[in-house]
Order: C-alpha cells, then sequence, then structure tokens
C-alpha cells in the first residue's frame, strides 16, 4: 500500500494546479506605473480570486481580510483608494440566477490605463503619497453606518455622492455622521435630504458639529422671540387678488 508521504508532491501540485488564477503580465510589469502600492496590488490580486474562483464580483472586506494581514476597515480604506485613482468602479449589474440587480467591481478602468501605459499613450502616474493627506480610517466605519442605517448596500450613486461629500466638499465625518444621524430621527433616509442638511449647514459656514447644534440653539431662540405676527389685510386683499375670491 502506497505511504501517504510518498503522495503529497503529487497532490501538491494538483492542488496548485486547480486553483490557479490569472493575473495579466502587463498588470505585473507596471503597476508601479499606474501608481498602484504593493498592498494595494495585493489586494486587486484578491478581487481576481474571488471573481475568478470564488466567483464572487462584489467580496465584502472581511472575506478579503480574513487572508491578508489587514482588518476589513484597512482593506475597504485600500479598495476606495483605488477607485479613487480610476483604476476600479462599482457598477450595477443583473444576477440572472438570482432576479435582481448586485453591485460588482469593474476591472474596466484598470485594463484601459494598463493597455495605455503599455503602449507609451499614457503618462505614468507617481506612486509617492508625499505630501498628500493620508485617508481618514474613519471612512470605511462613515460606509458601513450608511449601509447599516439604510439596511442594503449603497448604490454606485450613493457610493459616488459619498466620496464627493468627503473629498470635493471637503466635509469632516463626524459632520456627515450627524447629518445621516438627524435623517434617521426625522425618518427621511435618503441621500437627497441629507445633502440638503450639509448644504445648510456649508451656506452659515458651520464645520463642526458643535456649531451644528450652537446653530440650532440659535434658530430656536429667534423662533420664540419672533411670534407669528397676524395676517395684514393688504396680505388678504392680495390672496382675494390672485385667486379672484369675493370679500
Amino acid at each position: 500500500m502506497p505511504v501517504m508521504g510518498d503522495n503529497l508532491p503529487m497532490l501538491g501540485a494538483a492542488m496548485l494546479e486547480a486553483g490557479s488564477i490569472v493575473v495579466p503580465d502587463l498588470l505585473i510589469k507596471f503597476y508601479s506605473r499606474l501608481g498602484l502600492t504593493e498592498i494595494e496590488m495585493m489586494v486587486l490580486i484578491h478581487l481576481l480570486h474571488w471573481r475568478q474562483i470564488e466567483q464572487e464580483r462584489f467580496p465584502a472586506p472581511e472575506k478579503i481580510s480574513q487572508y491578508m494581514g489587514l482588518d476589513s476597515e484597512a482593506v475597504k480604506n485600500i479598495i476606495a483608494a483605488i477607485i479613487e485613482k480610476k483604476l476600479l468602479a462599482v457598477e450595477p449589474y443583473y444576477h440572472s440566477v438570482l432576479s435582481r440587480w448586485q453591485n460588482t467591481f469593474s476591472f474596466a478602468p484598470l485594463w484601459s490605463r494598463l493597455t495605455a501605459v503599455a503602449l507609451g499613450d499614457s503618462q505614468p502616474v507617481p506612486a509617492s503619497t508625499e505630501g498628500r493627506q493620508a485617508p481618514d480610517p474613519r471612512l470605511g466605519q462613515l460606509y458601513r453606518n450608511f449601509e447599516k442605517e439604510f439596511g442594503r448596500p449603497l448604490s454606485p450613486l450613493e457610493s459616488d455622492q459619498l466620496k464627493s461629500w468627503c473629498q470635493n466638499d471637503r466635509l469632516p465625518v463626524d459632520l456627515l455622521q450627524e447629518a445621516l444621524r438627524r435623517a434617521v430621527l426625522r425618518g427621511i433616509l435618503n441621500f437627497r435630504y441629507i445633502d440638503s442638511i450639509l448644504r445648510d449647514w456649508q451656506r452659515h459656514n458651520i464645520h463642526t458639529v458643535a456649531e451644528a447644534a450652537a446653530y440650532d440653539e440659535e434658530l430656536k431662540t429667534k423662533k420664540n422671540r419672533s411670534p407669528r405676527s397676524p395676517q395684514s389685510p393688504a396680505r388678504k386683499d392680495k390672496y382675494r387678488e390672485l385667486y379672484r375670491l369675493n370679500p
């Protein structure tokens, strides 16, 4: 009877060959010219693994972190950084088996930029992050809070809106969290309402949660000091004229 140890080399080779993934040679050669760091490259390889081997188009950060020396929040921030570099995108796709729309990570931007760099038609993006502000580690938690309150994953448009608030409008994470809290308390859970709260704060130069609370108190004080005045006869006449009412 053959000894198990004698079959180990053959068994190991079979296991390795059965679990192979495809990583384009151009990606290995030019990832640094795309501005990707080694850790970002490793996360991309894991995303390719989940797409090719596990047949998952949108793996959760927790699934990736279990095979890396990073927690799920760090993985989520790295994926966000790759998306910010326009090398990865989140798009909807229709799952024919489940008969519903789902999110998927699209590698199309990566393949397009990679091809351009390989052909010499694109300027390399510097990989150095010197002088750039590191992403706030609380952003991952903010995304999770939004998804928890909405009870579902954020759509691509909602993810872009949240990223725009953080990057383009430079709104503090604490202020975004406060706007979400107010929307939940008022039972108006949609991005349009949250955006209206943030725009109002921007108009009044509010940058912190404490300033927002002080602004609320100021509005409350003004409301209490200004009782509603009785409607003037001129306004009543104007109303009747507008709707052609008889006095």
